[in-house]
């Protein structure tokens, strides 16, 4: 009889944590029954299989996003108590949290009814501020985790003096998805790509002055995304009288049409928790340029090898780097095939297998307490 498993998310529009768990979920339900228990009723951004379950803790018409200290008690009360209630409904074997808030969720409820949990960090803990109390209380409830789950080395240093028991490190996983729709002998055009929300972290106004300050004959610069510095970028770019060179496309549903028919990607952000944007672009076989920024493209990208490393903010590098490459179709070769070597490592499969082990190991040393 298949075990029951169940991730727990604050939702399941577009963003990493939530690909990430789309795609966990579609691999090992094959291996477990899957739940989704997911804080506020959204409709899903990925693909999920039809065996998948979800369940909502709240209608979206009760999200606050503001609330004051008493309303913020009660509905992170009603939020644990439905997560519990869940949980012994589908007699869930383990629960899985995702991000900071949930994972605190997800200890609550696991030690309430008697079941392991497995929690996982997704973003950049040195730079992901999400308020003196909830820092406080992950500090404090981190310590009751079964098991920690990070994606970098650098992040499980971090974590070592928050959680007395195993700390795992497990990459993310390709989508699915896109993987299965990556065509290679697709035609390319002189595209530079850059695929990720548009806000501060991500610095992609960094990358719009860059392309707009080197020779762009007959190159477009594409912008995949969405996000609250969208109209800022949009005003930045007619500022430039770059409106037919540099284009906002918004989210998609068919990024893989982005990543088939470019050559080059741009990764200018800050900070990651973990790029899933730049192991899809290499995954796909574009040329790879990406600030060295904590944590992930250096664990990812071999400088001059598979890929190219700048120093973050830093636009005389990214115009440089960008011109070469746009200029050198032999390095954009080089670079794509050794990008596509590099990313078998974060196949689904691969990734679902170790997710599995982890989970099985979790679920048997809980029986023998």
């Amino acid at each position: 009889m298949k075990k029951t498993i169940a991730f727990v998310l604050p939702s399941l529009n577009a963003g990493g944590a939530q690909r990430v768990v789309s795609t966990l979920a579609n691999a090992l339900i094959l291996e477990y029954n899957v739940c989704l228990i997911v804080s506020y009723e959204c409709k899903p951004f990925y693909k999920l299989k039809p065996d998948v379950n979800i369940e909502y803790c709240q209608p979206d018409s009760n999200y606050n996003p503001n609330p004051n200290p008493i309303q913020s008690l009660f509905n992170n009360f009603k939020l644990v108590k439905r997560i519990i209630y869940i949980l012994k409904d589908y007699k869930a074997d383990i629960a899985i949290g995702f991000m900071p808030v949930t994972n605190i969720y997800t200890i609550i409820a696991t030690k309430f009814i008697g079941i392991p949990n497995i929690i996982s960090e997704r973003a950049n803990p040195r730079f992901n501020s999400f308020g003196k109390f909830w820092t406080f209380i992950r500090r404090i409830g981190y310590r009751y985790a079964d098991c920690l789950v990070v994606q970098t080395k650098a992040n499980k240093k971090y974590f070592k003096n928050y959680v007395k028991s195993s700390i795992e490190i497990i990459n993310n996983p390709l989508d699915l998805e896109l993987l299965e729709k990556r065509n290679l002998q697709t035609p390319k055009e002189n595209i530079v790509l850059n695929v990720g929300r548009l806000a501060f972290p991500k610095n992609q106004d960094l990358l719009i002055r860059a392309f707009s300050n080197i020779d762009n004959t007959n190159w477009k610069l594409i912008l995949v995304g969405d996000g609250k510095n969208f109209q800022d970028y949009k005003i930045l770019i007619d500022s430039l009288h770059m409106h037919d060179k540099i284009i906002l496309a918004g989210n998609s549903q068919e990024v893989h049409k982005f990543y088939n028919t470019s050559k080059i990607f741009a990764f200018t952000s800050q900070f990651e928790g973990f790029p899933n944007a730049l192991i899809e672009a290499m995954f796909y076989g574009l040329a790879c340029i990406s600030t060295d920024c904590p944590h992930g493209p250096s664990e990812i990208i071999t400088n001059n090898y598979n890929g190219v490393l700048i120093p973050i903010s830093n636009q005389k590098a990214l115009e440089a780097n960008l011109s070469k490459l746009m200029r050198n179709d032999t390095l954009q070769a080089e670079y794509s095939k050794k990008a596509i070597l590099t990313t078998t490592a974060y196949h689904p499969t691969d990734i679902a297998i170790k997710w599995s082990h982890l989970i099985e190991k979790m679920i048997d040393n809980h029986s023998k307490k």
